[in-house]
């Protein structure tokens, strides 16, 4: 005779429900993290201001200056430029964003101290 909970097709069934739900993804898929990291590194020479990033393995952000965010998804970058068109790259190729994003490294950001003052006449 075998044993009750072996046999139980409510027990069978609920296992089966429990390993369909359960998804991982494949040890080869992109990490958005990942190429926002290795962005940054590259972006970490030329930049001498404070980088922002958050994000997870399948969206990223990382916030390069003031009006510049470079978003991570679906394996490319995607940021808006000084104009404002949308400029896309693929990210497995962080070193070439970097190219791209240097320009506005030479741009200076709003510093303290740097408006315009009217002098006591």
């Amino acid at each position: 005779m075998s044993h009750r909970r072996l046999n139980n097709p409510r027990v069978a069934r609920l296992k089966s429900s429990l390993a369909n739900r359960v998804k991982h993804r494949p040890r080869h898929a992109f990490c958005a993290q990942s190429a926002i990291s290795a962005l940054r590194d590259e972006l970490d020479a030329v930049m001498a201001r404070p980088m922002y990033r958050a994000g997870c393995s399948d969206l990223a952000v990382m916030s390069v200056m003031r009006g510049i965010n470079v978003w991570c998804r679906d394996g490319k970058f995607f940021w808006h430029d000084a104009v404002g068109t949308t400029v896309e790259h693929p990210a497995n190729d962080p070193v070439g964003a970097a190219a791209l994003l240097r320009p506005f490294s030479l741009r200076r950001s709003f510093e303290h101290g740097r408006h315009h003052t009217l002098a006591a006449a």
